[in-house]
């Protein structure tokens, strides 16, 4: 496949066959990932890759913000929504956490974010080449202080993205976009 058709296909999906992905394999595509702009060379990333024991901690701390996310009192919906929350993460055949140092200064700040983003493109494609799918989250599980510790996040540190990897249970064709020729100005 071209580079043009991996990046117009590559989807996020959430839902995995049960094929199981290599932890060797993905640092094989982040030997390659990292080639990316890094204003100063500061590399500012590092990657935790979730184990076993760790994902079963991680499937108890979704487990309960699933609960306090839907607001749930009645207890035997309670204990569908927390279940649902905690099987979520354990069918994720792989999770890792993109971290970036972040540096004093401000400007270089947002420039190492930029490129730690770049990282998790760059991933994303090399994954996409071999048949797998990256799902890039954010939010409450991706940083909430149970997580932070878990995955030991310094004070100088900020989680760019909690990555779900797997092989897709079914192909998901690209969506289109409003061509970039719509939001260039010439002045």
């Amino acid at each position: 496949m071209d580079l043009t058709s991996i990046m117009k296909n590559r989807r996020s999906v959430s839902v995995y066959s049960d094929k199981p992905v290599s932890p060797s394999l993905i640092e094989e595509f982040l030997e390659t990932a990292v080639y990316v702009p890094n204003h100063k060379l500061t590399e500012p990333w590092r990657f935790v890759f979730i184990t076993d024991e760790s994902k079963e901690k991680l499937a108890e701390i979704n487990r309960k913000i699933a609960v306090e996310k839907n607001k749930v009192t009645d207890p035997e919906q309670a204990k569908v929504v927390s279940d649902t929350g905690y099987e979520k993460i354990k069918s994720i055949p792989f999770i890792m956490f993109v971290i970036n140092k972040l540096h004093e200064d401000e400007k270089l700040r947002e420039e190492d974010y930029a490129a730690t983003s770049c990282v998790i493109q760059n991933l994303s494609l090399l994954a996409e080449e071999e048949g797998m799918s990256v799902f890039w989250k954010t939010g409450k599980l991706s940083d909430c202080e149970e997580t932070r510790q878990l995955i030991g996040l310094k004070d100088d540190e900020r989680i760019v993205g909690m990555l779900y990897i797997g092989y897709p249970s079914k192909v998901v064709k690209g969506v289109p976009r409003e061509s970039a020729k719509n939001r260039i100005k010439y002045i």
